[in-house]
């Protein structure tokens, strides 16, 4: 059977590029965060573990302190230029 020739909807890349980043982040730190908990406490015993995750919980604040200021300049980027026309 033929199917129907009905037109497809606009694919929205931006908005996929903006979800795959997003999960590819979220898992990158999932990772970082079992590998490296796991290795040091395999290494270290379990007392280690609580001073590898505040770094990292360190490390994570630091990322989005820096995600929040991107994002923050591009809308206001955004607004600026729409202001000007």
């Amino acid at each position: 059977m033929l199917e129907d020739n009905k037109p497809k909807p606009p694919t929205n890349y931006r908005r996929n590029r903006a979800v795959t980043e997003r999960n590819l982040l979220i898992g990158f730190f999932i990772v970082v965060f079992a590998a490296g908990l796991g290795l040091i406490g395999f290494f270290y015993g379990g007392g280690a573990i609580i001073g590898g995750l505040s770094c990292a919980l360190l490390i994570v604040a630091l990322v989005g302190v820096v995600v929040l200021a991107v994002a923050g300049l591009g809308k206001l980027s955004e607004w600026m230029d729409s202001r000007d026309q």
